[in-house]
């Protein structure tokens, strides 16, 4: 625990800490700007945080930077030191050695066991400091950390806390290697490593790779007995090569056939000029002109139709032709390949390389094809894992707040109060206070909220500022006082207007008071402040 921090600047040097309530007591007359809230701030900076050197720089710059002295009690003392001009380096006193601001977290958060629980430090415990600076007490959202924070990052913490977080988090770590896997196979894909593949294609591999597997067994076979075995292979392969070139040059000689016909048809349908036009007239001077014209123009418009046609029709048979001129000259390679070999033996091996290159090809294809389809299914699942467990684990967290809510707002209002109640939606939360929306009823149902994570969780400790109890009756407050005192984990609060209160919660404030500050002994020895709560 927190046992004592010292500053040179304060008006009490040392200040001493307890197990449980410990409380900075202001005046009676409520007197503000005395330096409270700046004591919970040092207090907040003394546990890791960053806040005071920015956030009471008006302190800084009224007694200039200074070292707090910071000493924990757990197995044994441990003491800091930490200056608000170098907030970012710790001087461990007993090891005589720099942390970093991190290694000193780390250390705390060793400590006081939130390690255990997969938190930093100060993510256990920065949403619950809440100081008038901090602007994080906002009892319609209790959880945030600060304004505006993602409901994941709540979530998450607040299923860490109650050690929910567990399961998830294996799930996650699944769900993240599953992504991974499956951005590898994408950029394979996109690099063109791997030429990515539709069903179809893939089914058309696996009747490939088939026929493949076979011709390499049978191929194998034949290298492994005799010449004769090998003589039969490239016989028949031979012969199968030339009866497939053979079928494509009857195919060719087919479409060349068509090609010519539709040549000479284009030949025959050549538009007349405007030239033997003028010949027919001379030659019949009676005749209709315009009637001619219009024949004329009709049997040019057929003209143009057909030769239009014609002319789709030879470019696509041109192409035809091409494509099959290529592939009978594969055909007459491959033949070459077989005719140049000097030995059967030679021609076999340079095969069975060729063939064992395209089943690799074809099988990483259809294995990478597969491999997405797997790593997508299983990221699916894990989905719906996590969906599944977070509903069962908020459930049970809800559970345990709300019961924790409804115990502690009766304890601070008798007489059957309103309880509060935490929902935990998919998409974010909601505080709902029912129908009392009072502003000291509202405090105190995040401070019920406070004391039930404190009981239920790994949270250390929690800071209140007297902002909280301002609009909260006198009875809530003493009852709130007694509370605060039944726990054994640190509560730091400050307080004010002591005098209204019964001699029992008197007595409780008195004995967890570790500084007391009015108008005439203000935090720092200096006044230069005239209003606002600080």
């Amino acid at each position: 625990m927190l046992k004592t921090i010292s500053c040179e600047k304060l008006v009490e040097t040392t200040l001493i800490f307890q197990s449980g309530l410990n409380s900075v007591v202001g005046a009676d007359d409520a007197h503000n700007s005395i330096g409270k809230s700046s004591i919970l701030m040092l207090i907040d900076f003394a546990f890791g945080g960053d806040d005071f050197p920015n956030k009471c720089d008006d302190v800084i710059k009224n007694v200039e930077d200074f070292d707090l002295a910071v000493t924990f009690e757990f197995d044994k003392i441990y003491s800091f030191v930490r200056n608000t001009s170098t907030s970012d380096s710790i001087y461990y006193i007993e090891n005589k050695e720099v942390l970093t601001v991190e290694d000193y977290r780390d250390f705390l958060r060793k400590m006081y066991g939130v390690d255990k629980f997969d938190l930093s430090f100060r993510e256990c415990v920065s949403a619950f400091y809440r100081i008038y600076q901090r602007d994080n007490y906002k009892d319609n959202r209790p959880l945030d950390n600060f304004p505006k924070e993602p409901w994941t990052s709540i979530r998450k913490r607040v299923l860490k806390l109650f050690d929910e977080y567990g399961a998830i988090a294996k799930l996650e770590q699944e769900k993240k290697t599953e992504t991974d896997n499956k951005n590898d196979i994408k950029g394979a894909f996109n690099t063109g490593v791997i030429t990515k593949i539709n069903k179809t294609t893939f089914k058309k591999n696996e009747n490939e790779l088939q026929v493949i597997r076979e011709q390499i067994s049978s191929i194998k076979s034949a290298l492994e007995t005799n010449v004769t075995d090998i003589k039969s292979i490239i016989s028949s392969e031979n012969a199968e090569l030339k009866r497939n070139k053979d079928s494509l040059i009857n195919l060719k000689f087919k479409l060349e056939t068509s090609l010519n016909r539709i040549e000479d048809s284009l030949s025959k349908t050549k538009l007349k000029n405007s030239r033997s036009f003028n010949e027919l007239v001379e030659f019949f001077p009676d005749i209709n002109k315009e009637r001619l014209s219009q024949v004329d123009a009709f049997h040019c418009g057929i003209s143009k139709i057909m030769r239009g046609q014609l002319n789709e029709e030879k470019l696509a048979l041109t192409q035809d032709i091409s494509e099959l001129d290529t592939e009978i000259e594969k055909i007459d390679n491959e033949l070459l390949k077989i005719v140049n070999s000097k030995e059967e033996s030679v021609y076999l091996l340079e095969k069975l390389i060729e063939l064992d290159r395209l089943e690799k090809q074809l099988f990483q294809q259809n294995d990478f094809c597969e491999k997405e389809v797997q790593v997508t299914q299983k990221i699916k699942d894990i989905k719906a894992k996590i969906k599944d467990t977070l509903v069962g684990s908020i459930d049970t967290i809800q559970k345990s707040i709300n019961q924790g809510l409804g115990e502690y707002i009766s304890k601070i209002y008798l007489g059957k109060p309103i309880c509060p109640e935490l929902h935990m939606l998919d998409n974010d939360y909601k505080f709902d206070r029912g129908d009392d929306r009072g502003t000291g009823k509202g405090f105190a149902n995040m401070i019920s909220l406070d004391l039930t994570l404190l009981e239920k969780t790994c949270l250390p400790n929690i800071i209140h500022d007297s902002l909280l109890f301002k609009n909260m009756d006198v009875t809530s407050v003493e009852n709130l006082i007694s509370t605060y005192a039944s726990f054994d984990k640190q509560i730091f609060i400050s307080i004010d207007e002591v005098s209204k209160y019964k001699d029992a919660t008197k007595a409780l404030i008195k004995k967890s008071k570790f500084i007391e500050l009015n108008k005439d002994r203000v935090a720092f020895g200096e006044k230069w402040k005239t209003e606002s709560d600080s």
